[in-house]
């Protein structure tokens, strides 16, 4: 192997080199942006999570109150039905 062609070997082996050396920083800085967007990601939908929790829990107080007013109801209405059905026997 003359010297010529041993040292267009080492510039082609040296241009490949470069250009994998090119195409592993572009891929790190792909990876550190989806680590990024992973991140942002994660911490977004643990607080959209937290927030539904809280609405469940607020939801499931206002459906105990609004059963115990309907509770109250139907009690004062089972009276009414007793009064009235009192009257009219008495009528």
């Amino acid at each position: 192997m003359d010297n010529d062609r041993f040292q267009e070997l080492v510039l082609k082996k040296l241009e490949l080199l470069d250009t994998l050396t090119n195409d592993a920083a572009a891929l790190k800085t792909k990876v550190d942006n989806i680590d990024a967007s992973q991140f942002r990601m994660e911490n977004e939908l643990t607080e959209k999570v937290r927030g539904l929790y809280d609405f469940r829990e607020v939801q499931n107080d206002i459906n105990d109150r609004v059963l115990n007013s309907l509770d109250r109801i139907e009690a004062k209405i089972d009276v009414l039905q007793l009064e009235t059905a009192h009257i009219r026997r008495v009528k």
